[in-house]
């Protein structure tokens, strides 16, 4: 890591804490090449670069949306030993103290970016970032440290400021918002999930982000199916900002419903966002909100994710409610009957094989094609007025102080240069760029200290600690009760108005409503853009549009038109422009299944259910999900 000294002088009679309208400004020049020197700024943008060689200067931006922490330490170095510390935690004897005093002891502040970056072949990716400045222009460690420190505080409140600025329009006041950036995270883990490493990314890919960004967390570990559900229906939530799923789009299934079967499910939703990071088989959820505001997600699928939980954003997401002959489910994802599910359900037994085991599965399916009976009966999305038929949720004055980020400040202007600059070789003297993806977790965590300190220890949040799953926590448990009654259900959680009511499952529907019926070989409605990493199955969905997708194939249509969609999957070309005779896509804001005896496999967020009639309605924006950090984003 290389690092930049400081050369001249100090402003000694700046504040140490600097309020959020001011900004730094200083002198550094490079151990690495000697005669360059750096101005560097740090003000509300992020950190500005200066490079002054032969009369010529170049800049470079470290966008303050791309920054998620910093940290001051200092260095103590003598001829016998090295000896390391960070701002804060360690305080020295006075025998210590006096020695201090009598040797040069240097101050650094490193700074820790995640950027995005192009690589040879032009693709864009994030790479993890850190800075250091290096301050020694006092004798004293006191006065040295005393200055990165100022440099840390004026970081955090720029960061902090950003954050703000990113809410809604609504929020209570600064003041509460602050209050709930301080609160922790609950971080709810699969350890089966996927090939069952979930355990081992989260260590090795998500705590160390956690910590650059001082983020406090409470990690408890699933035991078994439906254990997140009943972990987060009996919980006081209060005391977290947000509920992480480390695992795949069940275990966020679990904990969606789970919150939605509260009492309180509609505080809840306005005040705990929910995030999730990609460790499961099928990982839709993750790669739909990555789609969604154009971060990358290959080949550090996990990175963007993690990011997100520090990133102080959310947004409002859709939520499907689905009734069926003896409760109410919720779901963020689809609704599959026939093939799709047919294989995605009947592969388990070929889990061992990794992902092949759906094209092994595809292929067998194909070869011994199944089609169903049954009625499909949806009700057509208004398209004059986009949300006049679609069921509400939640009244307008209620939404008033979601905590969601749909309003940004317009970006900043050199966002662009950053972005070209990071490729470059211009700064690469000042800027260490590490691939987490080629170090051992023990080399990352030593990497936040200098080279040539003996003693290297990775700073962790003293109060971020594991909770064991025990009758013992302390979480309070809620008032709750549980029901399977769907009369219960439409009264106590998501409610509706009167005017937009719909009959129960059991009463005929209306003559508005639209019906198919016949021999089909698949029915999957959708309302993410992402089923699977790679399998982009609905390209015009939003998270936040009020619309599902319901895409229908009937019977007739030949295998190599059948395989023609299903290989099209991973492009999203796969739906016609026009609706064919065999695949029918409408756009609609509730449907109606009904199986012929309740033949076929029915998955609800890739979860198998028990196979019959089944209704499903939209509600936009029911919940808020945490996505990446940042300056602006559109259609989401």
């Amino acid at each position: 890591m290389q690092r930049i000294s400081m050369k001249i002088e100090n402003d000694s009679e700046k504040s140490d804490l600097c309020s959020i309208s001011n900004e730094l400004r200083d002198t550094f020049y490079s151990n690495s090449k000697k005669g360059n020197v750096f101005h560097v700024l740090l003000n509300s943008n992020g950190l500005l670069l200066q490079r002054e060689t032969a009369g010529s200067r170049k800049d470079h931006l470290v966008n303050i949306c791309d920054i998620i922490g910093g940290r001051c330490v200092w260095i103590q170095k003598s001829s016998g030993f090295g000896a390391a510390g960070t701002c804060g935690s360690c305080t020295p004897s006075i025998t210590e103290k006096q020695k201090i005093r009598d040797e040069h002891e240097d101050a650094y502040l490193y700074v820790f970016a995640y950027m995005l970056k192009k690589n040879l072949r032009k693709a864009i990716r994030r790479e993890r970032t850190v800075i250091t400045l290096r301050f020694r222009s006092f004798d004293s460690h006191e006065d040295n440290m005393r200055e990165a420190e100022k440099w840390y505080k004026t970081l955090k409140s720029y960061r902090n400021n950003h954050l703000l600025m990113c809410c809604l329009k609504g929020t209570d006041s600064i003041e509460n918002t602050l209050k709930t950036e301080k609160k922790r995270l609950l971080v709810l883990l699969n350890p089966k999930s996927g090939s069952g490493k979930a355990r081992e990314l989260f260590n090795h890919q998500v705590v160390p982000i956690l910590n650059e960004a001082e983020v406090a967390y409470d990690l408890h570990v699933t035991k078994h199916s439906q254990y997140a559900s009943d972990f987060v229906r009996q919980k006081n939530l209060s005391i977290w900002s947000g509920i992480v799923a480390i695992g795949g789009d069940g275990l966020f299934h679990e904990i969606l419903n789970g919150i939605l079967k509260r009492n309180d499910w509609n505080h809840v939703v306005k005040n705990v966002a929910l995030g999730i990071v990609p460790c499961g088989s099928g990982n839709g959820l993750a790669r739909s909100i990555a789609h969604c505001f154009q971060e990358p997600y290959e080949p550090k699928p996990i990175l963007g994710a993690a990011l997100s939980l520090v990133g102080g954003q959310s947004a409002l997401m859709d939520v499907v409610e689905i009734e069926l002959k003896n409760k109410i489910a919720y779901s963020f994802l689809s609704i599959g009957w026939g093939l799709i599910s047919d294989i995605d359900i009947e592969s388990e037994r070929l889990r061992p094989l990794g992902y092949q085991r759906f094209t092994i599965w595809t292929l067998h399916r194909l070869l011994n094609l199944r089609t169903y009976r049954g009625r499909i009966s949806y009700l057509p999305k208004n398209h004059t007025s986009e949300h006049q038929n679609t069921p509400e949720i939640i009244t307008k004055s209620s939404l008033q102080h979601s905590m969601s980020c749909n309003t940004f400040p317009p970006p900043y202007d050199s966002r662009k240069q950053s972005i070209s600059n990071v490729g470059s070789s211009e700064f690469e003297d000042v800027i260490s760029l590490e691939t987490v993806a080629n170090q051992s977790f023990r080399s990352r965590c030593n990497s936040l200290l200098s080279s040539g300190s003996r003693v290297s220890t990775y700073y962790s949040i003293a109060d971020s600690i594991y909770h064991s799953i025990s009758g013992n926590s302390d979480c309070c448990e809620s008032d709750m009760h549980d029901t399977e009654n769907p009369a219960d259900y439409q009264c106590s959680r998501l409610g509706q108005l009167e005017e937009n009511t719909l009959p129960a499952l059991r009463d005929p529907l209306p003559n508005s409503w639209l019906v198919e019926d016949g021999e089909f070989v698949m029915v999957h409605a959708v309302y993410q853009t992402h089923l699977g990493s790679d399998c982009y199955f609905s390209p015009n969905s939003k998270l936040n549009d009020g619309t599902i997708y319901l895409v229908m194939i009937r019977g007739g249509i030949s295998r190599s038109q059948l395989f023609n969609f299903l290989v099209n999957m991973s492009s999203g070309t796969h739906l016609p422009n026009k609706n064919s005779e065999y695949i029918r896509v409408e756009r609609v804001v509730a449907f109606r299944l009904e199986p012929r005896e309740n033949s076929g496999i029915l998955t609800v967020d890739g979860e198998r259910m028990e196979c019959g009639s089944l209704q499903a309605r939209i509600f936009p924006g029911t919940v808020n999900v945490m996505v990446p950090n940042k300056v602006a984003f559109k259609d989401c």
